[in-house]
């Protein structure tokens, strides 16, 4: 019996994709395929830091409210 392969896709943070969107003015797709590493060059390199940054203040700010909730 053949084994079926399901390819795992990464989901990234539609709220992030759309700031990225407004900064650099590029199509959803290419922000997607900098931040997976397909593409390579300045800018992508430059996304995929901002990319992190953004993804990294989000969950601090995330962390922070349920902290702040919780009391």
């Amino acid at each position: 019996m053949d084994k079926s392969k399901t390819k795992i896709y990464k989901s990234y943070d539609s709220n992030i994709l759309q700031a990225l969107f407004l900064k650099y003015g590029l199509s959803k797709y290419y922000i997607r395929q900098s931040i997976n590493g397909s593409v390579k060059g300045v800018i992508p390199d430059n996304i995929k830091k901002d990319y992190v940054i953004m993804e990294k203040a989000n969950k601090e700010t995330v962390s922070y409210l349920l902290q702040k909730t919780l009391k």
